[in-house]
């Protein structure tokens, strides 16, 4: 089966992380999100994956090349301006030759996609959307729909009383290629807001595939920490090569201080070096070549390559981007990102961001 991936975004509500890099690019647990995403399809016999990219393209092309990534062949196909989701669908109309896979190139989830696959073949569905519970619908598409699934009605972000279902939207749809005659050529166009209802008022049967797997939007900072530390959480030390007393990961080529204490779960990238009497307190990940001083404290962040942190440094549920060098004594917390190779010299303890172009 081949898949479409929606990896055109441009990451706004993570600025500064992704003014070097596309949303789809952003590191978790040290690896590419999109790497995670391709692994998944390819444990799901996805065989072509079909990119459809919009904001610094090259990051995506450089970093997997022009031979495919693992056992799957990738395409890129460029947005000049943005289609939207089913314009950008539309767009590589010409290589779908039957059922295919759409995903949001922001959404990590575990979801079991054969067997979703399954159940659209099932139904006969034409195309078949993966429903997440949520406790509070308000800033979702909301669907509602009769036992069996078949969908009966899209609401976007709902009023509070104005719908009883807590299903929505999860990014991941099952899609018959004859229903792309829907959507206009070379056009702005929404799934959401212009295919799927269009095709409800056809008549075109569409199914909810409802499941309960985890799921996460990556598209904030909050959500971008959450992933992080949700992952690090789930890892089962006893059985990793890197793993010590403190329930850290680490290669061998890391330094740690004797008088350093590290309280897991804590990945370290290769090249790190942890100062005298600095503490890492889990979850956290560390990328390669990072540096800290002596007497630092760093808790729930994320930190990406080549970041040099100070002595006395207080880093608590921040993000900084590859480069990042933090002064001595300074603190930085509340869900803080610093953009790349920037210089933090003054205290960013209010949920500032450094780095915004």
């Amino acid at each position: 089966m081949k898949a479409v991936i929606l990896a055109g975004g441009t990451g706004t509500r993570l600025r500064p992380l992704t003014n070097t890099r596309p949303k789809p690019m952003v590191p978790i647990l040290n690896r590419p999100f999109l790497e995670h995403m391709l692994n998944n399809l390819e444990l799901h016999n996805v065989t072509d994956v079909i990119m459809t990219v919009f904001y610094l393209p090259d990051k995506i092309r450089d970093h997997f090349g022009k031979n495919g990534y693992s056992s799957m062949n990738l395409s890129y196909v460029v947005e000049e301006t943005p289609l939207g989701t089913a314009g950008a669908v539309k767009n590589v109309e010409n290589l779908i030759d039957g059922t295919f896979l759409v995903l949001n190139g922001d959404i990590f989830t575990k979801l079991d996609i054969s067997k979703m696959l399954l159940f659209h073949k099932k139904m006969n569905s034409m195309v078949t959307l993966f429903l997440t519970q949520v406790n509070d619908p308000s800033q979702f598409g909301v669907i509602e729909m009769e036992e069996n699934g078949y969908i009966q009605k899209f609401i976007e972000k709902p009023q509070q009383g104005e719908t009883g279902s807590n299903w929505i939207n999860g990014g991941i749809y099952i899609v018959e290629p004859e229903v792309l005659q829907f959507a206009p050529t070379n056009e702005f166009y929404m799934f959401e807001r212009g295919l799927f209802p269009a095709l409800l008022k056809a008549g075109v049967p569409m199914y909810g595939y409802r499941d309960n797997s985890y799921w996460i939007d990556l598209g904030t900072p909050y959500n971008y920490l959450k992933v992080n530390h949700d992952l690090l959480n789930s890892i089962d030390y006893e059985h990793l090569i890197f793993s010590d007393d403190h329930n850290a990961i680490h290669n061998e080529d890391c330094f740690v201080h004797s008088s350093a204490i590290i309280e897991g779960p804590v990945i370290l990238g290769s090249n790190c070096s942890i100062g005298a009497r600095s503490v890492i307190k889990g979850p956290t990940v560390f990328g390669s070549g990072v540096t800290v001083g002596e007497e630092s404290f760093v808790s729930g962040s994320v930190v990406w390559d080549d970041v040099h942190i100070g002595d006395r440094v207080n880093l608590i549920e921040c993000m900084l981007a590859n480069g990042v060098t933090i002064s001595d004594q300074i603190s930085i917390g509340n869900l803080c990102m610093v953009g790349a190779d920037m210089n933090v010299t003054v205290d960013l303890t209010q949920g500032n961001t450094m780095g915004i172009m």
